[in-house]
């Protein structure tokens, strides 16, 4: 449980620290498997708690998974997740939340 609470943490950042995150993924490819469950399990989460928060999904058949955030001044950053579990990921989402 307190892991869970610190992994929540991170969430409450995202509007002072990201102007916009990305999730771009296959629909059915199994690289993207993690980051569709990741989306699936968290979105309504994250946007009931970040409600004008753009979080934008982006699927495509056969484009590879990941995550892109973008800060002040335009600067965008993304991270790979293909062929990560939903656990993986949301470390990936976190760090690119936390470090700005």
């Amino acid at each position: 449980l307190a892991l869970r609470g610190a992994m929540s943490a991170w969430r409450k950042l995202i509007t002072a620290n990201v102007r916009e995150l990305r999730f771009h993924f296959s629909q059915t490819s199994q690289g993207s498997k993690g980051l569709r469950d990741f989306v699936q399990s968290n979105y309504k989460e994250l946007k009931t708690a970040n409600p004008t928060f753009p979080f934008l999904v982006r699927e495509c058949e056969g484009v590879e998974a990941k995550v892109w955030a973008r800060y002040d001044f335009g600067v965008e950053k993304s991270l790979s997740v293909e062929g990560m579990d939903a656990t993986k990921v949301e470390k990936s989402v976190q760090q690119l939340v936390t470090e700005k």
